[in-house]
């Protein structure tokens, strides 16, 4: 019997190749037996994440200064879930008391935007916080936000345009990039007309390493098409959840980050960066 996975790929496969209503891309490949089951780390990206070692640990030790609203927080927003966890609600949160932006953008919500309100509620800040997202992953509508139940279109190319030094671009989208879909968007419209200053945020990044096994029924492609933009400079990396809860585990130990709690079998996947 197939399971609940392998039987929504089949049916969303076969209405795709069927020529029905697509659930999802065919991409034909004439060598596709040659591409290896299982994807190396991608060593020359990992110099760059490694040369950052230094200001990653900087940020993390600045986050024990909110380590007592931390340990506060038992429902909105909370620890105690695994699709925005540990590393990620707090570098968000920690992102927003520092920059202090009067704008936030973001295209898929939920437990982030739980963060990133509370942040901006306790620093007091004049920050306006606009989700686009039809199905957030959270409840938000109880939160002091402007939420835009749709998806991303061009509609919005100017809000981004508009965003300033400090303003956050906040992405957890679909994670697949095709011609058309919000990530070609994020990528080939949006990133380009961003003042410099702006922080970057896109979930699901495991840089430098592949997607894990368990995901590439997702067919998730979105950091291949980030690491070039990474290598050659083009963005500045200010943290990455992924990296250090993989290689730098010795010097969370030493921060108060230890005692958050890390929800089972959760994976911690924010990419934060800037534009220089």
């Amino acid at each position: 019997m197939l399971s609940r996975i392998a039987w929504r790929r089949f049916r969303f496969g076969l209405q795709t190749i069927m020529g029905l209503p697509a659930r999802g891309f065919f991409i034909p490949y004439r060598y596709a037996e040659s591409v290896p089951d299982t994807q190396p780390v991608y060593k020359e990206l990992e110099a760059v994440f490694d040369a950052k070692q230094d200001v990653f640990t900087t940020f993390c030790q600045s986050l024990d200064e909110y380590a007592d609203v931390f340990a506060r927080f038992q429902d909105t927003p909370k620890w105690q879930q695994d699709w925005f966890p540990r590393l990620d609600g707090a570098a968000a949160y920690g992102l927003v008391r520092q920059h202090k932006p009067k704008t936030i953008i973001e295209v898929g919500s939920g437990h982030s935007t739980r963060f990133m309100a509370q942040a901006a509620k306790d620093a007091g800040l004049d920050c306006t916080q606009i989700a686009i997202d039809p199905f957030p992953r959270a409840k938000i509508k109880t939160l002091p936000i402007t939420w835009q139940a749709e998806l991303l279109n061009e509609t919005h190319l100017t809000m981004f345009a508009n965003l300033e030094a400090g303003d956050i671009a906040f992405f957890d989208s679909s994670h697949i990039l095709m011609p058309g879909t919000d990530v070609d968007m994020i990528l080939n419209r949006i990133l380009p007309v961003l003042k410099k200053g702006v922080l970057i945020h896109i979930h699901d990044v495991l840089l430098p390493d592949p997607y894990p096994e368990q995901w590439l029924w997702r067919g998730y492609n979105e950091q291949n098409a980030l690491g070039p933009m990474i290598a050659n400079g083009a963005y500045d990396v200010v943290f990455a959840s992924a990296y250090v809860a993989t290689r730098m585990e010795n010097m969370i130990l030493q921060t108060k980050l230890a005692d958050i709690p890390l929800f089972k079998g959760a994976v911690e996947t924010s990419l934060w960066l800037m534009k220089p």
